[in-house]
Parts: C-alpha cells; structure tokens; sequence
C-alpha cells in the first residue's frame, strides 16, 4: 500500500510554494518543487548551469544511476573496476552504477535492472515508460509474482495502483521517459511503502532518521536572525526559535512551507537536508482583513477555533489564533494545514519566495534590465503590455513562468533603523514598521542619513527593492483605518501595505475642541508624516473610474479591475468601510450608482472599490436595545456641594439626578457561530429610534471599546415579510411567504422573544409554531430573511 498519496502532496506543494524553482529551465511548478528534493537528497542533480533539462530524455544508465542513489548506495567504488555488461566497460562513467545494480548485496536480489537476451546493457538506450516502472516496483521489493506475467502491462497498472505514476501523463508504454517525469516517478517511490514492509520505505535509505509531519518556515534567507545552516520547523506542534534545527547549508526556498518529513542525512552531522511532503491536506487563501472570530479572504469567510495555532512569517513567533489575529494583514497569503485525519493543525503566513532581489530590478532607469520580449507582463494581477510601465516601477522576472511581475508598491517617511551603518542597512523602520532590507536593496541607501525622508519601493512579494529621496520619489498613501485608541492606529493601505499601531497625531475638533480621533475608524484616510508621529487625514469619498463593473469579465467601463482587487461596502453615508469578498457579490453585473469610490493603479487597473450596500453582508443583524449609563456627576460651581459631608453629597445626588452625565450604547443580541452575542455594546453620543426589542441591522466595523464613541452610528431597521409555519421553511435555506420565496441568511438563528434569547432554527422549527421573518431588503432587490422571530 501507498503510505502517502504523493499527487496530493505534489498539488499542495505547489500551492504553499508556487514559483522559487531551484532551476531556472523548469516551467512545470510540480516538477520544480519535486527537482528541489530530490536535489537536496543528493539523488537526482542539474546538468549544470542552473539548468534542470525537464525535457530531456533519460537513458537506461542514467536511470539505473538515479535507482541505484534512491536506494540508499553512494559508494559505488568497489564496483568500479571490473566489466559485468560487454557494452558497459569498467571506464564507462555508469559502470560502477551498473554493477552494484546487479552485485551489491542489497541490490541483487531485487534485480532492479537487468541486460538484453544478448547480454549487454544498452546503457545509451533511451528508458521506456514500461522499463521506469519496473525498476521502481522492484526497488520496492515487488516481484513477478506479485505483479504479473505481462510485460509491461501488468508493471503499469501495479505502479499505477500503488500510486508511483501520480502526476505523470504518460500513456505509451514504449514512451521515453524525460528527466522532469523520472523527478516525479522517483519521488512517488521514495514515499511509498516497500512490498509486505508497513510503514517502511525506501526513505529510510537515503537518510539517517525521518521527522514526519513538519514543516518548514524559515531558512536562514528569510529570516536574517538564522544562521546560513539553521532553519525554523514546526515540529510537534511547536515552533523552537532558540533551537533551531541544523540543516545542509541553506534550504531551497520552494521548501518553505512543505508540509512533510523532514530528512536527516547519514554521516556525523546529522543534519537535515531536506523536506518530502506527506500529502496531507492543505489550502491558501489572500487575506481581505481578520476579526477576533474571523477572516475574511478572496475566496470567502473563514471562522477558525480560537486556539489554532498561528505563525506569522514577519513576527517570527507562533501563538493561538485569539492572541495573533490582529497581526493578520491585508494581502497575507495564509496556508492552512490539516493533519490526516483533516483536522487544522495550523495557519501560516510564509515568507515571500517566488523570487528573490536578484530577479527585480528598477524600471526606466540606466541601470534597468531589459524584459524579454516574450515575457507576459503583469501588474497588480492585470496582464498589461510595456507602454503602461512607469518610472521606478519594480520588475521581477519570472523565468519559470516567462512573466514580468511588476509593482508599484511605494512608501514614504521618516528613515530610521537599528543598524549600525547607515548607509547599508539590514533593515528599515518607517512610520514604526520593520522591514528588512536584502544586501542588493541596501546599496540603494547609501546617500541616506538618519530622519531623512525617504520612499521605499516594493517588489511583487513585498520586499524592499530600493530606496529614494522622497524629493525625488513620492508615494501616494490612501487606506482604511481598521483599528485605533491610545494614541495609535493600524491602517490597510490602498497598495495591499499594512501600518500597524503606527503612532499617530490626535484628530482634534477646531470647533470644540474635541478629540475625534476614533472617529476615522473604518474610514478612507490619507497617510502622510511631517514629525515624529503620523498624520491621518479622512478623504471623502468622491473619484470613481467610470461604467459599470462587469465582475464576470474583470471589467469597470473600459478598465480592467485587478484580479486581486480590494473590495468594501460602506452601507450608510458615513459608515466604516467593510472588506468583503468579490465572491460575496450575486450580481453578474455592479451598477455605477452602487460604486462609490474607486482606486487605479499606474496602469489603469483598479485595484481597490468602494460599494454601497450591496451584498447585505456587511451588517450585523439581530435584536436591538438601547442603554442609558450613568457618568460622573458635575454639581454647579456655586451649590456648596464641595463642602458637604459624604452623606450630604449622596442625598444632593439624588435630589439632582440632572447633573449626571450620560453616555448612551446600542446593545444588539445575535446569532453568531451556533451561539447567541449579548455582550457587545457600542457607545454613541444618542440611541437611534426603532431599538427596543425590534430587529435591526448595524453596520460593521463600528467600534465596541467603550472608550470611543460611535458619533455616525446608525441602524437599519429590517422589513416583517410575513408570519409563516414551520412547514413553509424549505430546511435551512429559504422560506415561502405571501411575496414569494426568500433565501435565509447563512446560519440564521431563531429570536424566541418570551425567553429574551436566540436558539438554532432546528430547535426553533422544533418548539414553536409562528414565525415571523424579517428581510433586509425585498427577493427581487438580493434581500434574505436575516431575523426570524418565533413564538
């Protein structure tokens, strides 16, 4: 039996590690990843020059050299001097492989490879399909008799059974094989169990012990705390930044993130050297915004336990999702990795390795290189031709691919660093954010000082490129205030860049003087430094890119939208912006009297939009209440109330209740989760009329530290529909009213009002008879019955 399904393994590793390939000749990303390990298992090389030849037929002697370093045998030396095979002399460079093939005590009795009727070899004969899987069955110990009489039929279709052909295409038996499909088939066969041997496999020869179900996070290119020849793992569940594990030199790059059995290489060191996935079960997503319950990305909403695990590449450390969830930025790519019985094991934010700085270069400058003419050139996830590239745009040049990925990312502020040399630094510090800075990328700083203000460029997977002068290069920053209070602020910026709990300058009302800084959460703001704190500005929402949006075809009017485009609703006039998903729109076509702002890159393409209410999904919606609460008490100057005795001053208090102050709050219970939320409260200078036990909707993103006030805060009071039976819910996905059939909000809950309490529709549909459902808007307009009442 096959221990790991090694084409699952294959598809996951392309997604958690998609373009850093070893070599550069190789386009296939499966075939570069496989090329990887087997290279760092010292099983199967290059042919020099950076270049893998995927596409190059393998002979028999060939074959048999790489069979013969799969199962474990290096020294092939005793081997070398005698003549087994007339064709294969004792100075052919494959004798010494040949004839441990056929004489070394582990290897005969396998007869892994075997000559002619004639008695030679053949050892320039191009390898068959056919004659590939049968030396890897017999590496495996299978035999004739295990296998079949039929040549080469019944050889295929056991390997076929057993897994070893996953990920190759290959129809003809008679076909040659090529060194891209033999990187594949070999890797298959290292991680499949031997003949009658459970749990054992041809692994364990090339390797001194296995570690299983690791993964690997940092090697010491990532990350500039390790050393050359160290590499963070999560292993058992845990992440040792004071230990890390040894490794041969520097792991590939395209390892990152593989989730699998590290191997620890033979000899003294006892070090590992690389990493085969284990075909565990894993998936990616690019990250919107996160929330303490949630994270919303591009392909939808997540909702992970609250104790899974989560490491964040630029933080380096590992903690439970309820601890870390605010270190989640907009544009992360989060791998999840489940164990293999599916359960989610943990969520990570690798390091960028789809290229490194040597790869990218600075347009329109002297020192640009030149982008070959063959080469799609792409640019916030739009294919764009060479006449819409910009001055001081940053390419890199995927040859992998044959793609041009261009950026457009910049920065600007005040530089600071905690390197010792200035003018070459390790890393960067702008508005309080750390960024480290490669060796090609820090030459760029050598006419900078200290508190200069500066704009750093960025490459497509958000290293630092460059750095200018901001007099000579500017960046325009725009974004989203998603977090504030205490005299700092996290912005999501329009170019995907995230500034978190930068220090910033109050907001202060000229009229009264006022501090109204928490009045910018969830609100478009420009980004600007003059001192030694941040400046936010609050932008209104005028400027749009013209025409409808045409979600299907990526189209807004005649521009093209960014197939990584930024999306938020803001569903009231003054409302926090809310992110949601492209997928959540059910529209095939988005109105221009719904879009409200948009934002283009360089190029044209639009990269962020701003929407009205148009998914419905960016309120919360339940049952509201109002609440008055007390403040202190601000007796008149001239009332003696100073001077009065402790039991004076509490009778002078109640006789004057209207020198309190009050502050007011909108206290909402919902449905959230397969439990009912009764504990947030957002405070606002006045309660909205229609609370009182009514179903209402608020807007997301408002703020529930009872420190801020919600000054804009407004509700959404939902439409009764009908009041319906419990037969006229088609189970939990729509409902049959007098106006026709309505789709139920996903998760719904069920408000039992003689309990003051939610309860699930199931129980709901279970207990109570009437129904009385309530829509955020009609069927014909996208509305959904987002609050049942029952009783």
């Amino acid at each position: 039996m096959k221990k790991r399904f090694v084409s699952l393994c294959l598809a996951g590793l392309i997604m958690v590690a998609p373009a850093s390939a070893v070599f550069t000749d190789i386009s296939d990303s499966r075939v570069s990843q496989t090329a990887a390990v087997l290279d760092a298992l010292g099983i199967m090389q290059g042919v020099g020059g950076g270049s893998f030849a995927p596409g190059k037929a393998l002979t028999r002697a060939q074959f048999c050299k790489l069979a013969v370093t799969a199962m474990g045998v290096t020294d092939v030396s005793p081997y070398a001097s005698y003549t087994i095979f007339p064709d294969v002399k004792h100075s052919h460079w494959a004798a010494p492989y040949i004839n441990a093939a056929v004489r070394h005590p582990e290897l005969k009795e396998k007869s892994i490879i075997r000559g002619y009727a004639d008695g030679s070899f053949g050892p320039n004969k191009i390898v068959s399909y056919g004659e590939v899987c049968t030396m890897l069955l017999r590496m495996l110990g299978y035999k004739e008799e295990d296998v079949g009489p039929f040549w080469p039929a019944d050889y295929i279709a056991q390997a076929q059974a057993i897994g070893l052909t996953d990920g190759v295409t290959i129809a003809d038996a008679r076909a040659a094989v090529k060194r891209g499909d033999a990187a594949v088939l070999l890797l298959n066969a290292l991680n499949t169990d031997k003949k009658g041997e459970e749990g054992s496999t041809l692994l364990d020869k090339v390797a001194s012990s296995t570690i299983k179900d690791c993964i690997l996070l940092e090697t010491g290119k990532t990350y500039s705390a390790l050393a050359a020849d160290a590499a963070l793992f999560y292993e058992d569940g845990v992440v040792d930044k004071e230990s890390p594990r040894k490794t041969a030199g520097t792991l590939d790059s395209s390892m990152i993130g593989v989730y699998g059995t590290i191997v620890v290489g033979k000899g003294s060191s006892k070090v590992a050297v690389g990493v085969i996935p284990n075909g565990n079960k894993t998936e990616t997503y690019e990250v919107v915004n996160a929330e303490a319950d949630r994270i919303v990305t591009t392909n939808g909403t997540l909702r992970p336990d609250r104790k899974t695990k989560l490491y964040i590449s630029r933080d380096h450390v590992m903690n439970e999702y309820e601890n870390a969830w605010a270190n989640l930025q907009s544009g992360d790519t989060l791998t999840l990795y489940y164990n293999e019985y599916g359960v989610l094991q943990l969520m990570a934010v690798l390091p960028k390795t789809t290229a490194g700085a040597t790869h990218s270069f600075v347009y329109g400058l002297a020192t640009s290189r030149r982008i070959p003419a063959e080469y799609t050139i792409i640019k916030n996830g739009a294919k764009i031709d060479a006449s819409k590239l910009k001055k001081y745009d940053v390419v890199t040049l995927d040859a992998a691919n044959r793609q041009a990925i261009v950026s457009d990312t910049k920065l600007s502020g005040k530089y600071q660093t905690d390197s010792t040399t200035y003018s070459h630094p390790s890393q960067v510090k702008i508005l309080g954010k750390d960024f480290e800075v490669s060796s090609e990328a820090a030459a760029t700083f050598k006419d900078m000082k200290l508190n200069d203000y500066i704009t750093l460029l960025f490459d497509a997977d958000g290293n630092v490129a460059a750095a200018y002068p901001k007099k000579d290069v500017s960046a325009e920053m725009q974004g989203i205030v998603t977090k504030i209070g205490e005299g700092k602020a996290t912005v999501t910026l329009t170019n995907g860049l995230t500034l978190r709990d930068i220090k910033i300058t109050p907001l202060i009302n000229p009229i009264s003087g006022q501090d109204i800084t928490s009045s910018l959460l969830g609100r478009l703001v420009t980004v600007s430094q003059s001192g030694e704190k941040a400046d936010l500005i609050r932008r209104t929402l005028s400027g749009k890119t013209a025409g409808n949006w045409s979600v299907a075809e990526g189209k807004l009017g005649s521009n093209a939208v960014s197939s990584k485009v930024r999306v938020y609703e803001e569903v009231l006039s003054g409302a926090p912006l809310n992110a949601i998903n492209v997928s959540d729109i059910d529209l095939t076509s988005v109105p221009a009297s719904q879009i409200k702002y948009t934002v283009q890159d360089n190029a044209g393409t639009v990269t962020n939009i701003v929407l009205g209410d148009v998914t419905g999904e960016s309120w919360i919606y339940g049952i509201g209440y109002g609440k008055k609460i007390k403040g202190n008490f601000y007796p008149p100057a001239d009332s003696g109330y100073s001077a009065m005795q402790p039991e004076e001053q509490e009778e002078y208090q109640r006789k004057h209740p209207e020198y309190y102050s009050y502050t007011y709050a909108v206290v909402p219970k919902y449905w959230q989760d397969g439990k009912m939320v009764d504990d947030k409260e957002y405070r606002v200078p006045s309660l909205p009329s229609g609370l009182n036990g009514n179903p209402i909707g608020i807007p997301r993103g408002y703020s529930t530290d009872a420190s801020i006030v919600n000054t804009s805060l407004d509700t959404l009071k939902l439409t009764l529909i009908d009041t319906v039976k419990s037969s006229a819910f088609d189970g939990s996905s729509g409902v049959r009213t007098k106006d026709g059939y309505y789709e139920l909000a996903e998760n719904i809950g069920v408000y039992i009002s003689e309990q003051n309490r939610f309860v699930s529709l199931q129980t709901a549909k279970s207990n109570y008879t009437s129904f009385r459902v309530y829509a955020n808007k009609t069927a014909e307009n996208g509305g959904k019955i987002r609050v049942i009442v029952a009783s």
